[in-house]
């Protein structure tokens, strides 16, 4: 009778190891990866957090007027309004007006997903930076007319100048009417 309850309680043990203890350990051994997965995203979440910090401390360091000069260079926004009123200020400093203003944005007439060719001379298009051609004419003499161009050459803001165009307005005056395609840019 001893021999029997000893057996009975060795197997009565090693069953209940099997269902009660066996999948306890299971899943602390299942906890014990997800702890380790979490502790690896953990040691990334702070590198992550150290090199914004880093960045962070850089950006502050830069002067805040040389962040408004980049600004200006190439805006966050296309900023047309703006321009057309320094340009017009420009010009009316040489005793020119603004005619004729014609905005073409090509980024909105795209079609989304339509390749656009590049041909050769061209560089390659930079979906971050964003285009805006500006047609206008003003009328004025030559001496104006080169003065209100190197005003915008000196500008800050980034300004390719296109395409020029001229016609005389009188055949006895010194006054032509020009016509201007310029091209801008900002980060999209």
């Amino acid at each position: 009778m001893r021999l029997t309850l000893s057996i009975l309680m060795i197997v009565a043990s090693i069953a209940g190891f099997a269902v009660f203890i066996v999948p306890h350990y299971n899943q602390i051994s299942a906890i014990k990866t997800q702890e380790a997965d979490y502790n690896t995203i953990l040691a990334n979440a702070r590198t992550l957090e150290e090199e914004r910090n880093s960045l962070v401390t850089k950006y502050n360091a830069f002067d805040q007027n040389q962040l408004d000069q980049l600004s200006t260079m190439l805006p966050s926004s296309p900023e047309n309004v703006k321009l057309l009123l320094e340009l017009d200020a420009v010009a009316s400093q040489y005793g020119m007006v603004l005619q004729n203003v014609k905005i073409n944005d090509p980024n909105s007439s795209s079609v989304a997903g339509t390749a656009v060719p590049v041909l050769p001379g061209q560089p390659a298009a930079n979906p971050s930076v964003g285009t805006l051609t500006i047609d206008f004419s003003v009328a004025g003499s030559y001496d104006s007319f080169t003065s209100f161009i190197k005003t915008i050459e000196r500008s800050l803001r980034v300004i390719d100048i296109k395409k020029v165009t001229f016609s005389a307005l009188d055949a006895k005056s010194q006054t032509y009417q020009y016509t201007v395609s310029i091209q801008t840019y900002w980060l999209k």
